[in-house]
């Protein structure tokens, strides 16, 4: 339905929104960060720019685009596309009814002096993108595509709109992806998540510096041995050997010392061997052995003749280390012999600043360069890829991230082969040999010496290399090797950065990857790019990458949608499974913890203390204190501990009621005495009414019925030792009254017991006990 658009309409629209917009102070209702002209309210010079563009179109062409303008604000259907270029992404979008909200400065203002009746074609084509412009001058967009990050205000972004970005992906330089594998064993599941990747430093950092330097001193060691076993495969002994020989044999026996210390310390033995001790190496050892490697591997130097030095013995020394070496030196196939390392801006792309070095000191003193503000990183080269026609290639993996929490990853089932323009060598460490960049190889031309069976765009796509793998009668690899290597790499490189990946919803990525194939076409990751380019270069990109991009839009939009959409070429590598959380009960999560405490005994009367009668002990009762059992017509001195003495009411078994559990006669209840200082001690006091050495605290029960109360003296609770009070000359005694009912008989049979107190000898006290039962 055609809605018409007034003039004076527009213009009371403009001042409301006019009045909302600065009600909403600082923070921007679309997704892209405008400039004030771009996303400020309307002025008086915008409508009448509006004013003058209805007379270049009809009105009902004018109804037509205002229409169009509103339908794809209510369905959410304005996109826009930041950075240019990617006709394929537009092309896909205005298919799937998108209108495109064009940027401010590629909207041209129609010339005042041309007559509108008289312009057609692409200049009328521009004024209705004018028109759409303004009609969605301040409405949000739905779909962002942006080439860089840095033009998008993240902070005030709406979360609800689709973006081809994420806000953070360090993975996406050598510095970053080298610190998040750092962490890959924690991440690594065989069949699923498995990553290989040339041993990386980030030397700007000392720690990794020190680990790069004795990576580089071991693989020397590694590549000597290596270079001694190949060449006398090829060679003589006779060929290497003269007398004016510029290398030691004791290089090799020096390679050999080190890489048995190396082993030894893994397999934990230098802690066994206490007697032998590790031997020292000093710098300039290290550094004659390294000039030695360097000799003989660069510059196929001669050894010094030695008749007490056997070659072949060497040579077995070296073969069974070697062997040794691969279980704790995983990466041991790659190294080669030459010991070449590549050294990479860390924050640099398109191959820029790349360097290939074979010499440590060079590396350091790349790095410690006055004012040198670029980061470094070294990773080992692979000196063993495999090369078609005697020509170094990498393979350009694309792979799309739909979201990193959960981490689903789609991986692109066409790639594409970049070939190098110069024939592989390893003693030319020029950029046009090593580095297989697009950006990098079109500066050079193509070696004329090169086998005419490689393309001269220097592209291969995947299908063309499944037929060359055919031809030498490798077809199978690709299935059943270098793709799913691929895949387990990427898996298991996202797994390890995910922690450091933006957690928002609605982002979408497209990513590069660089692989090489080893001679055993194993995959080997060496880096990850973000916005990869897409431009077609060559006819191999100008096929596959518009292609890519389609099937980009069928997954992060047409998936959406319909779950059973199609999705092109693109395929679900891994979907990341969350446990989901338990369902919140209300349950207080916490454990509240109580004291065990002996219950006391029930008091009858309030007025007074009743203490524990002697409690009953079961039959056969033994006393874990005493190691022997005691006879029972022994009438010796009983042994016991001293603060089970002070306090034997801890070791009387009683019930709730505060029973005993056992006969009189056991030994717990002997044990269970009632205290006196001394007999005498007693009796004086008894007569005086008096305090005496020891301090008493009497209380007078009621005269029960069933006779006279007696007094029996306990120690009081402020004198036991779990009180921390062990002042004997000051300890405190209460009196409690028993009745004659509820007094237990004496047994006469059993001698008073004498204990001697841990006091000096002059200082003792004895104390006579009574036992009552």
């Amino acid at each position: 339905m055609a809605i018409t658009m007034d003039l004076e309409e527009t213009a009371s629209d403009s001042k409301l929104h006019k009045e909302s917009f600065a009600k909403k102070e600082l923070r921007p209702s679309s997704a892209v960060s405008f400039s004030k002209s771009e996303h400020g309210p309307e002025t008086s010079s915008s409508i009448d720019q509006l004013k003058q563009y209805k007379s270049w179109v009809s009105n009902e062409r004018w109804n037509e685009l205002k229409k169009v303008a509103d339908t794809a604000m209510r369905e959410r259907k304005v996109f826009m596309i930041k950075g240019g270029g990617f006709p394929a992404v537009r092309r896909a979008l205005i298919e799937r009814g998108w209108i495109e909200k064009y940027e401010s400065h590629k909207v041209r203002h129609p010339p005042p002096n041309v007559d509108p009746k008289k312009v057609s074609g692409k200049e009328l084509s521009k004024v209705e993108r004018m028109i759409l412009y303004k009609f969605m001058e301040h409405h949000s967009v739905d779909f962002l595509w942006t080439s860089k990050r840095d033009k998008y205000d993240w902070l005030l972004s709406n979360k609800e709109v689709l973006i081809s970005r994420f806000c953070r992906s360090i993975f996406t330089t050598k510095e970053g992806l080298t610190t998040s594998l750092t962490q890959m064993h924690w991440y690594t599941e065989p069949g699923v998540a498995l990553t290989k990747f040339p041993r990386c430093y980030n030397i700007h950092n000392s720690d990794s510096l020190e680990e790069f330097i004795d990576d580089f001193r071991i693989t020397a060691c590694i590549s000597i041995l290596k270079w001694l076993s190949n060449t006398l495969q090829r060679h003589n002994e006779q060929d290497l050997v003269k007398s004016n020989g510029k290398v030691p044999f004791t290089c090799i026996e020096f390679a050999i010392a080190r890489l048995n210390e190396y082993i030894s310390f893994y397999t934990h033995k230098d802690i066994d061997d206490i007697d032998e001790q590790t031997q020292h190496i000093w710098e300039h050892e290290w550094d004659q052995f390294l000039t030695h490697h360097y000799l003989l591997v660069h510059e196929n130097a001669k050894f010094l003749e030695d008749k007490n030095t056997s070659f072949r013995a060497l040579e077995l020394k070296a073969t069974k280390v070697l062997a040794m070496m691969t279980k704790f030196w995983p990466q041991i196939d790659i190294d080669g012999v030459f010991n070449i390392w590549i050294v990479k801006p860390g924050n640099k792309c398109r191959g820029k600043g790349i360097q290939l070095m074979n010499n440590i000191k060079d590396i350091i003193g790349l790095i410690n360069i006055p004012a040198q503000k670029t980061r470094y990183v070294v990773q080992k080269y692979i000196e063993n890829p495999l090369i078609i026609y005697d020509t170094k290639f990498d393979i350009r993996q694309w792979f799309l991230i739909t979201n990193c929490q959960p981490l689903t990853i789609w991986l692109y089932k066409d790639s594409y082969l970049r070939f190098s323009s110069q024939i592989f060598s390893l003693s030319n460490y020029h950029e046009s040999v090593h580095l297989t960049n697009n950006a990098v190889q079109t500066k050079y031309k193509n070696n004329g010496d090169r086998d005419k069976a490689l393309p001269d765009e220097n592209m291969w796509d995947c299908h063309t290399f499944k037929a060359y793998l055919r031809q030498i009668g490798k077809y199978e690899m690709w299935d059943s090797k270098i793709y799913p290597g691929m895949k387990q790499c990427l898996i298991g490189a996202m797994l390890a950065s995910q922690e450091t990946m933006d957690k928002r919803q609605n982002s979408f990525e497209l990513y590069g990857a660089d692989f090489m194939l080893t001679d055993d076409f194993t995959p080997w990751l060496i880096e990850i790019n973000s916005s990869p380019d897409l431009a077609p270069t060559t006819s191999v990109t100008a096929r596959l990458c518009p292609q890519c991009l389609e099937d980009v839009i069928k997954v992060v939009l047409d998936k959406r949608c319909n779950p059973d959409a199609d999705t092109g070429t693109f395929e679900l590598a891994y979907k990341q499974v969350i446990p989901k959380a338990p369902a919140y009960l209300g349950l207080s999560l916490c454990i509240n913890g109580k004291r065990i405490i002996k219950k006391p005994k029930e008091r009858k009367h309030e007025h007074r203390s009743v203490t524990p009668i002697a409690p009953r002990i079961p039959s056969g009762d033994v006393i874990p204190d005493i190691d022997q059992p005691i006879p029972s017509e022994y009438s010796g001195p009983i042994i016991t501990d001293f603060l089970t003495w002070l306090n034997p009411y801890d070791a009387i078994p009683m019930n709730r009621d505060g029973l005993l559990l056992g006969p009189k006669d056991s030994l717990t209840v002997r044990q269970a005495v009632t205290v006196l200082k001394s007999s005498q001690t007693l009796k004086n006091c008894n007569k005086r009414r008096k305090t005496s050495a020891l301090s008493f605290r009497t209380h007078r029960g009621r005269r029960e019925k069933n006779g006279e109360s007696k007094r029996r003296v306990v120690p009081h609770s402020c004198c036991r030792p779990e009180d921390n009070l062990s002042n004997n000359h000051n300890s405190k005694y209460r009196t409690e009254s028993a009745s004659k009912a509820d007094k237990p008989k004496i047994d006469r049979c059993i001698p008073p017991f004498k204990f001697l107190l841990s006091r000096p000898l002059q200082e003792t006290n004895y104390c006579q006990l009574k036992v009552t039962f």
